[in-house]
């Protein structure tokens, strides 16, 4: 059953379920990038990993702070899964980086 339309953006302001978003979210990224890694370039790999970093701090880390300041074990534990994700998609693409130019 495809999503209601009318329900669009009702989670904004929901912590729990913007995190469970964007843990949905960061997991799909992760393995896309795992299926593309190996055909990209060390220019493209350059930029991915300027805008994968400058995501992590103005996106990812305001979610992290959300939920520490809120104490919610569960919250802290969701926004730390998907830190952990972007930490590394950040990694993969550093290695790959590294990878490429030792050869």
């Amino acid at each position: 059953m495809p999503a209601d339309p009318r329900n669009a953006g009702k989670d904004k302001g929901n912590l729990e379920m913007e995190l469970k978003n964007l843990l949905i979210s960061a997991k799909l990224r992760k393995m896309e990038y795992e299926a593309i890694i190996e055909d990209l370039q060390e220019d493209e790999l350059k930029y991915d990993l300027f805008e994968y970093k400058e995501y992590f701090e103005t996106q990812i880390m305001p979610y992290v702070e959300r939920a520490y300041k809120n104490g919610n074990k569960e919250l802290i534990g969701m926004a730390e899964q998907v830190k952990g994700i972007f930490e590394e998609i950040i990694d993969m693409i550093t290695d790959r980086i590294e990878n490429l130019s030792k050869k």
